[in-house]
């Protein structure tokens, strides 16, 4: 297709999605929505931009974002609305390929390289932009309107209370991240074990056990093959289950390592039927063994195994305006972060945060907290 007829055909998508945008061309030719009166303006340097957009390649159209080729102006997310117009799975052959890299014995490494590629960027880069807590997984939102920070910390009780933690309760964190659950629960006495596998989040929580004397530890190892010393009163996974997609293995390991009733908590992103990553996020953001959660096979694993589930909860926008706040704080910090990590960096995360806002507040993806027991679930008041 011709350079006109491609952006005309994108500039009526955008008009019947109620878009206001205009779409330039590398030589300066303009489609759709007059300058001055759009939402967002998309510029293309170069015919490669072109031709992606005209295949709907959408790898391709992100890496082109990524490198330069495209400039989007104004607000992203009303573009990014146009996602649903591309085929984001990933092949068959990228599915098989990933499948027998795990079916012969390289899970391990397989988990160390994406966590590293992910998570081992440093603090600095991470910090600015979430909350005051450092939670990098969903609040739990009142209303679209209440800060982050209080969601987060509304999250936080809320995971201590459906576990029943007092102080002095051993509780296995899975994943740790930056400190958020070890910092919140610690202050209360509960004695938090994290594990990680991110050589920068260890580093950073230790610190962080280390000079809040926080009654708390992290250790180094992968779930696979950790063996406590002795049991939990209780274990969060805090947006981990997306990188542990082996529900039955996690369930067996929390029935013989959890006291008598005790209880665990998970949230977590889910969709409905394809649990696969997009492929351009499997590529720049969350290589690896990392899926969508399946809730029918997590919630089945858990019963199978003899949990009760004490409460599943729809979190679906409550992790919609989380990402939104995060995407918010980016933004202001981008140029910051830009000079330091570089501008291909920056344009994978905004099309991260801004698509996914897309995705939960679109329903297409979901998110849910579920609360499983050894026990059945006390009456009301009975702790």
């Amino acid at each position: 297709m011709k350079t006109s007829e491609v952006l005309t055909e994108w500039a009526q998508l955008t008009e019947r999605a109620g878009i206001a945008a205009s779409w330039v061309g590398p030589s300066g030719e303009v489609v759709g929505t007059p300058p001055g009166e759009e939402q967002a303006r998309i510029v293309f340097h170069s015919m490669a931009a072109v031709h992606a957009l005209g295949r709907r390649d959408h790898l391709a159209i992100g890496e082109a974002f990524m490198g330069g080729e495209i400039d989007i102006h104004g607000d992203l997310t009303e573009v990014l609305r146009l996602i649903d117009e591309v085929e984001l799975a990933p092949s068959f052959w990228v599915r098989a390929g990933l499948a027998m890299r795990l079916l012969f014995g390289q899970r391990l490494r397989q988990d160390r390289a994406s966590i590293a590629f992910h998570y081992d960027r440093p603090a600095e880069f991470f910090l600015p932009w979430l909350d005051r807590l450092r939670c990098y997984s969903h609040g739990l939102y009142a209303d679209e309107h209440e800060s982050l920070e209080r969601a987060v910390e509304r999250k936080m009780q809320t995971a201590i209370d459906a576990l029943a933690l007092r102080p002095g309760d051993r509780v296995l964190d899975m994943g740790g991240g930056w400190g958020c659950f070890v910092e919140y629960a610690g202050r209360q006495g509960i004695e938090v074990h994290a594990i990680t596998i991110s050589d920068a989040q260890f580093d950073y929580v230790s610190e962080l056990i280390r000079t809040q004397e926080l009654p708390c530890s992290i250790e180094k190892v992968n779930f696979r093959v950790y063996q406590p010393d002795r049991p939990f009163a209780g274990a969060v996974f805090m947006g981990t289950f997306e990188h542990n997609p082996e529900y039955a293995r996690a369930a067996r390991f929390l029935q013989r390592h959890l006291e008598p009733g005790g209880r665990v908590w998970a949230d977590f992103c889910a969709q409905r039927r394809d649990f696969t990553i997009g492929r351009f996020m499997k590529r720049y953001l969350w290589p690896g063994p990392i899926t969508y959660v399946n809730p029918y096979g997590l919630v089945e694993a858990f019963i199978r195994e003899g949990f009760n589930v004490h409460e599943l909860s729809d979190d679906t926008l409550s992790y919609a305006w989380t990402i939104r706040d995060w995407g918010d704080s980016f933004e202001a910090h981008a140029s910051e972060l830009a000079d330091r990590f570089g501008e291909p960096t920056i344009r994978a995360f905004r099309l991260f945060l801004r698509g996914s806002l897309h995705f939960l507040r679109s329903n297409q993806t979901q998110a849910y907290h579920v609360v499983f027991g050894r026990d059945p679930r006390p009456l009301s008041g009975g702790g």
